[in-house]
């Protein structure tokens, strides 16, 4: 059966963490709290009431969460006007359309922005359906999302692919026990947590379908044996990358 290809929006689909960073440096910074850009790599990949908590836990900010929260969506949605696809993105979308029997967005950001963003993409059509977080007890690195995903789209876990290029939701789809694609940023490609991830690339331009199809198809038993493998290997990217690659193509 084909898979169901369930896939993350900001910094992946599109450019919008860009967005949110400058959202976020025009909301807070009048309110005293300056982010960095360490500052706010550390709250990537989450919604925003939990990033919003996360800042007033740890700053003496003056303000209404929900109200910080609410302006920075509306900072963000005017920002996304004509906003572009990441370079690969049509390619990865349109290649998964062919090899799947539905595809989703599942992303923390609310609703609303995630509707504007893909129609302002123009990739608001490739899409089964949309999930947001928002509304969960639970965001991002939880796999509650993708777990809701996958059984409104009528797929267990074993049958869907997850992309993302945050940590937070490589996580999540690691959590759900669904086969993980990481796409991240060049900035963070370094990063060793990645390689828990079924499969790291540098670019949607070189996503495989044909692999997917393989991994899928592979029993429990063999998909445990992949994972042993995985535990056992030196955790570099590359390390990850050949000892999949050997199990697929064997």
């Amino acid at each position: 059966m084909q898979p169901i290809v369930l896939f993350d929006l900001d910094g992946l689909l599109i450019d919008s963490e860009p967005i949110w960073d400058a959202a976020k440096r025009e909301v807070f910074g009048p309110l005293g709290l300056h982010l960095t850009t360490e500052m706010q790599a550390a709250t990537r990949g989450l919604r925003q009431r939990d990033m919003v908590a996360y800042w007033f836990d740890r700053a003496t900010i003056q303000a209404d969460p929900d109200d910080v929260e609410q302006q920075i969506v509306a900072a963000v949605c005017r920002r996304l006007e004509g906003v572009a696809p990441k370079p690969g993105a049509e390619h990865a979308v349109a290649a998964c359309a062919r090899a799947s029997r539905a595809m989703a967005v599942v992303s923390s950001s609310p609703e609303s922005v995630i509707r504007h963003a893909l129609a302002s993409a123009g990739l608001d059509r490739s899409f089964d359906a949309v999930f947001s977080a928002e509304d969960d007890e639970h965001g991002k690195p939880h796999p509650g999302a993708y777990l809701r995903a996958a059984a409104a789209l009528g797929a267990s876990p074993d049958e869907c692919i997850v992309i993302e290029d945050s940590l937070n939701g490589v996580l999540a789809g690691m959590s759900a026990q669904m086969t993980v694609v990481a796409v991240p940023e060049a900035a963070d490609r370094c990063d060793p947590r990645f390689a828990i991830a079924t499969l790291v690339l540098e670019s949607l331009k070189d996503l495989d379908t044909s692999v997917f199809g393989a991994y899928v198809s592979m029993s429990r038993g063999s998909r445990d044996a992949t994972s042993s493998t995985k535990s056992s290997a030196s955790g570099s990217h590359s390390a990850s990358r050949v000892a999949l690659t050997a199990t697929w193509s064997g």
